[in-house]
């Protein structure tokens, strides 16, 4: 543990170099253990509150992580709001509209957030690049995602809510 969290203090202020090269807004206190995974597409904004906490080795967590944290706006215009005291370990966040985590909320690993199908559900769905829905995505104070879970487009969980491990909400 000790370890963990000298690894930690090491790279932290790196990972806000990179992140505020990147265009990305962040609050204080922010703990991060490994490098998140972020793509920001062109006039979009990813913003992140005080005291974030981001896991994204494997051995961070106890759970185990898949793959580092994903934070990704995917659409110009897109918003990627994440608000204080947050914790995220080995999620993937993806919005191409509009994803809003209000504060305190606990995403467990290995979880999934995204407004977006990333394809059309109808016709061909590889190549075509319109009629791909989306709907953003709310989720309130407080709220605890369980490991493994998925949360779709158009969601929207109210303050407190618990979403169980492996569930899926859409």
């Amino acid at each position: 543990m000790i370890f963990l969290n000298i690894l930690m203090r090491l790279f932290t202020p790196f990972v806000y170099l990179y992140l505020r090269i990147i265009g990305v807004k962040i609050g204080k206190g922010a703990k991060f253990y490994g490098f998140p995974l972020v793509y920001k597409s062109p006039n979009s904004k990813i913003l992140i509150g005080d005291r974030f906490e981001c896991r994204s080795w494997w051995f961070s967590n106890p759970l185990g992580l898949n793959h580092p944290v994903i934070l990704c706006t995917w659409q110009k215009g897109a918003k990627l709001e994440i608000g204080d005291d947050v914790g995220v370990s080995g999620g993937s966040i993806v919005a191409a509209s509009e994803v809003k985590i209000r504060d305190r909320v606990l995403i467990g690993a290995n979880s999934t957030i995204i407004d977006t199908d990333f394809h059309p559900t109808t016709g061909n769905k590889r190549y075509a690049k319109e009629n791909i829905k989306s709907k953003k995505v709310y989720i309130g104070s407080d709220s605890f995602i369980g490991m493994h879970s998925t949360i779709l487009k158009g969601v929207n969980l109210i303050k407190d809510s618990i979403v169980p491990a492996g569930g899926v909400i859409r």
